[in-house]
């Protein structure tokens, strides 16, 4: 437990735990050989800020290239989710999150054939 992951292993070890709503806090932990605090928080800060939220107060791990600012970056990733919704709605399909955290894809309405 005394070891310090890098960014990117929190982020791994974050997607796979929220990707498994079956599995408990404490017994993914467990597993990882980390503590039930730490990936508490690592969760949380990674529903916030993403993953560079755990790239704060460590200049060691730069996650975007040097010159790149990071609103940029999230403008980009906006217009790719944008564009991803755009195309799913002109094939007549919308994506709607269950409440257990999973993504269903539904046609909006039938063709009307007539």
């Amino acid at each position: 437990m005394s070891k310090q992951l890098s960014p990117l292993e929190k982020e791994f070890l974050v997607k796979r735990f929220l990707s498994n709503p079956d599995i408990k806090l404490t017994e993914f932990a467990r597993a990882n050989n980390i503590s039930d605090t730490s990936l508490r928080k690592w969760v949380e800060i990674y529903k916030n800020e993403g993953i560079a939220g755990f790239t704060k107060g460590n200049p060691e791990y730069q996650i975007l290239p040097e010159g790149t600012e990071e609103t940029t970056e999230n403008y980009k990733r906006e217009i790719i989710k944008l564009r991803i919704e755009n195309e799913r709605l002109k094939k007549n399909y919308t994506a709607t999150e269950n409440p257990d955290g999973t993504i269903t894809y539904t046609h909006l309405k039938e063709k009307n054939t007539q």
